[in-house]
């Protein structure tokens, strides 16, 4: 799954309530493999020196992390 869609599946269970202990682990480990495969490709980009694709990569990194970040701070209730 792409971090893109991962990103809507987390926003639209968490605005209907509906995001569970086992939604959050799926969508916990979707995300770590997505942003693993990120980095491969900036390894690679970095190679080649194409400064936007880099650029682009390192910001879609950043706002992946961001949200395993957020994932990882939440509560069970």
């Amino acid at each position: 799954m792409s971090c893109s869609s991962i990103k809507n599946r987390f926003d639209q269970l968490k605005s209907q309530g509906n995001l569970n202990f086992h939604e959050a682990i799926n969508l916990f480990t979707d995300l770590q493999g997505s942003l693993d495969a990120h980095r491969l490709e900036l390894q690679e980009l970095q190679k080649t020196g194409d400064q936007n694709r880099i650029n682009h990569l390192q910001q879609h990194i950043h706002d992946g992390e961001q949200m395993l970040s957020e994932l990882k701070d939440m509560s069970l209730h």
